[in-house]
């Protein structure tokens, strides 16, 4: 991304806009849609992304493009996004504009787990360090995976959200596996055993640690 590129974003109003909806419409769906979930949890997780200050990154790097075996993923599980709750539709909306300029990472494997998963998953970097947006309060990002790719059971100390954009199975150490199917919600409390997988389609999710 040039210096040029940078400055347009600071003045290209439909990217802040775009940043603003997406704040927004997280925020109504997170609101109407987790009180009967972990509710401590949950209200930690509203007032997050309700008090996170989303300003434009200053210094921009140039982006880490998603690698090009992904790309079809991703456009298929934001084709695919359900469409059934107006606030889930202005986030995916929003995303077209953002996702463009941003950076793509990917989580390493562990010495003693099936590192498979590296090359067929990635994470875009929306809020937080490395992200379009500076925020002291929320790391915001969308996780991708290729169909029948598992993702290790981990854990951190940030508690976590996930809005699940596509099918999919998640595992949570009090749980077991389950599948909260497109346009559910997943909490993981701080420091919890959890993992996900994909099926037979990709697997698309906005997740945001909490700080």
């Amino acid at each position: 991304m040039t210096t040029n590129n940078v400055n347009d974003l600071f003045l290209n109003q439909d990217f802040i806009r775009s940043g603003q909806v997406l704040q927004r419409s997280l925020y109504e769906f997170l609101s109407r849609n987790t009180s009967q979930i972990a509710p401590d949890l949950s209200k930690a997780c509203i007032s997050s992304v309700n008090r996170a200050q989303w300003i434009i990154t200053k210094t921009l790097a140039a982006p880490h493009r998603l690698q090009a075996s992904l790309e079809p993923f991703l456009s298929q599980a934001l084709i695919d996004a359900p469409r059934n709750d107006k606030h889930l539709v202005a986030a995916v909306e929003a995303l077209g504009t953002i996702l463009p300029h941003v950076t793509w990472i990917k989580r390493q494997a562990q010495s003693d787990q099936d590192d498979s998963f590296v090359e067929r998953h990635g994470h875009g970097i929306i809020t937080g360090p490395g992200g379009l947006f500076e925020s002291s309060t929320l790391t915001l990002g969308l996780a991708l995976m290729a169909p029948d790719t598992c993702y290790p059971y981990h854990q951190h100390p940030p508690a976590e959200f996930y809005v699940v954009l596509s099918p999919g199975e998640w595992y949570r150490e009090d749980e077991g596996w389950w599948s909260p199917g497109a346009g559910g919600i997943v909490l993981n409390p701080a420091s919890c055993v959890h993992a996900m997988r994909s099926a037979d389609v990709p697997l698309l999710a906005l997740w945001g640690l909490l700080h």
